[in-house]
C-alpha cells in the first residue's frame, strides 16, 4: 500500500508548474523528461496553453499528460504532443488531453494564469476563494 505524499510533486518548467504523479510509485526522471518535452512543445506552438498534470497508471502502463489552455485553437496540441512522445518511446502508451477553461479576470492584481488554469482543471485549489460559511 503506498504512503501517501510520496506518489507525487511539483515540478516547475519555465511558465509551467506540472504536478507529476503517480498511481503507486514515485515519480521518476522519465515523468521529468516526459514534462519537459511537453512543456517545451507547448511553448513553441502556443502562448496560453500549460502542461499541468502528467500522471503515470504502473497498471497500465499508461502516462497522461494534461494540459490546459483559455483559447480552443490549442486543442491541436493533443495529437501533436502524443505523437512526439510516442515517437521518443515508440510505445502507444501515452495519452494528451487537452482542457479549454473560461479566461480568468486578467486585470485581477491576484490572477496568475497558470494558478488559474491549475485552480479550473482541478489539479491545485483556489488560494482565493472565500472560505464556505
Amino acid at each position: 500500500m503506498p504512503v501517501e505524499g510520496f506518489r507525487s510533486e511539483w515540478f516547475t518548467i519555465g511558465k509551467h508548474r506540472v504536478h507529476l504523479e503517480a498511481r503507486a510509485s514515485f515519480p521518476d526522471e522519465d515523468h521529468k523528461f516526459i514534462a519537459t518535452v511537453a512543456a517545451k512543445t507547448i511553448d513553441h506552438h502556443s502562448t496560453q496553453a500549460r502542461l499541468v498534470r502528467v500522471y503515470f497508471d504502473d497498471k497500465a502502463c499508461i502516462y497522461a499528460v494534461d494540459i490546459a489552455t483559455t483559447e480552443e485553437a490549442d486543442k491541436a496540441l493533443e495529437s501533436r504532443i502524443t505523437e512526439i512522445l510516442q515517437s521518443i518511446f515508440n510505445t502507444g502508451n501515452y495519452y494528451c488531453d487537452v482542457a479549454v477553461v473560461e479566461k480568468g479576470d486578467e486585470s485581477s492584481d491576484h490572477y496568475h494564469h497558470m494558478e488559474h488554469l491549475s485552480v479550473a482543471v482541478g489539479i491545485a485549489t483556489d488560494r482565493w476563494a472565500k472560505a464556505p460559511k
